[in-house]
């Protein structure tokens, strides 16, 4: 009797895992419903995601994600690390999904900027490069420049702008507006150490198998 019931428990899990059904958060669908909030920052994102189905669904946050600003002032903002979780018929939960800025001659957003969603898959698959082969990365570039979240957050930024070809002078700029707090020295100090990186980092993508 015991076997017989792990057996039918392995095989309704097994069931579950097959029809739980999978969504990007930019994903254009009925069944989930995407609400968005910026407090005026290039670095994340607070993301609210209800299921409106009455299925069991996985929601995923890929890197390349974007959130495109209705303001073409202000940046648009590319997701740097993957998360995702698992809502039940009717949940709601919210997640603070980690960016970058791809423009930097455009300013950093405001906290009433209207948003939508589309998703890059070149630059994520640039970004999953760097997650997927950061020993490698960190030999080439300096493990130092990796430690921590903070310094991985810089490093995949720079890469993000000299992805899209950012002039380095805007790079330059918006550093010392937005990450430094007016700081020129601080700012150049970054620039000088974190755009070879990238560039070093991207020129190495290039060789990574597929």
């Amino acid at each position: 009797m015991k076997k017989n019931l792990v057996i039918l428990i392995i095989i309704l899990s097994t069931f579950n895992l097959q029809s739980q059904e999978v969504f990007p958060f930019f994903s254009d669908s009925d069944d989930i419903e995407v609400l968005l909030r910026n407090s005026g920052t290039y670095k994340s994102m607070e993301v609210q995601v209800e299921n409106t189905s009455s299925n069991e669904l996985k929601v995923v946050f890929p890197e390349g994600g974007v959130f495109i600003n209705s303001s073409t002032s202000q940046q648009d903002l590319v997701v740097l690390f993957y998360d995702e979780f698992n809502l039940s018929p009717g949940e709601s939960k919210m997640r603070s999904v980690y960016t970058a800025c791809m423009d930097p001659a455009k300013s950093s957003p405001s906290g009433n900027t209207r948003w939508s969603l589309g998703y890059d898959k070149k630059v994520g698959d640039l970004i999953r490069g760097y997650h997927s082969n950061r020993p490698i990365v960190e030999m080439m570039t300096g493990s130092e420049h990796h430690d921590t979240f903070e310094e991985r957050h810089n490093f995949l930024q720079m890469t993000v702008w000299v992805y899209y070809n950012a002039d380095k002078r805007h790079i330059l700029n918006f550093a010392t507006r937005y990450v430094f707090d007016g700081n020129a020295e601080e700012a150049q100090e970054f620039v000088d150490v974190f755009y070879p990186m990238a560039v070093i980092f991207i020129n190495l993508y290039k060789t990574f198998p597929e």
